[in-house]
């Protein structure tokens, strides 16, 4: 029996290449994940920065995040 034969006689069954399928973009989206995304930093890009205008009854509170490497620059939020 050649070695062509064998891998011709052994084909999954349909249900496991789906289930494959399935499982395919959890594991990419695993091992494809950076060292900002895996280290527990949750915060965010600055993208808007606002410094006047905020009326202080809509403030509830206010937190300072140190420079890092989502943003060069303390955070106040």
């Amino acid at each position: 029996m050649s070695v062509a034969a064998v891998f011709r006689g052994l084909r999954p069954s349909p249900e496991l290449l789906l289930l494959g399928l399935l499982f395919l973009p959890a594991v990419v989206a695993v091992t494809s994940a950076g060292p900002e995304e895996s280290d527990g930093d949750l915060s965010c890009v600055c993208v808007k920065t606002i410094s006047s205008g905020i009326h202080l009854k809509h403030i509830t509170s206010l937190e300072v995040i140190k420079a890092g490497r989502h943003c060069a620059v303390p955070q106040l939020m």
